[in-house]
């Protein structure tokens, strides 16, 4: 089982990441699998913020001008 999101930083494919949280054991997977649909939902935007954090972490390090920072 695994809940995952993905984000592009630039235009291309250059800079792709990926964060996301994967079972790893049989219990970790019942776990995973016994979420309900709201509460993926709720996973889902937590690895949401934790892409946004990263962005903003390593933004200042692509190649060209960095894009402006949401507040």
């Amino acid at each position: 089982m695994e809940i995952a999101r993905e984000r592009f930083l630039d235009d291309t494919s250059t800079y792709h990441l990926s964060a996301g949280i994967r079972s790893r054991s049989t219990a970790a997977h019942s776990l995973l699998s016994a979420l309900t649909d709201d509460e993926r939902a709720q996973v889902s935007a937590a690895i949401v913020r934790a892409l946004d954090e990263v962005e903003r972490i390593v933004r200042n390090h692509l190649p060209g001008p960095a894009a402006p920072q949401a507040p």
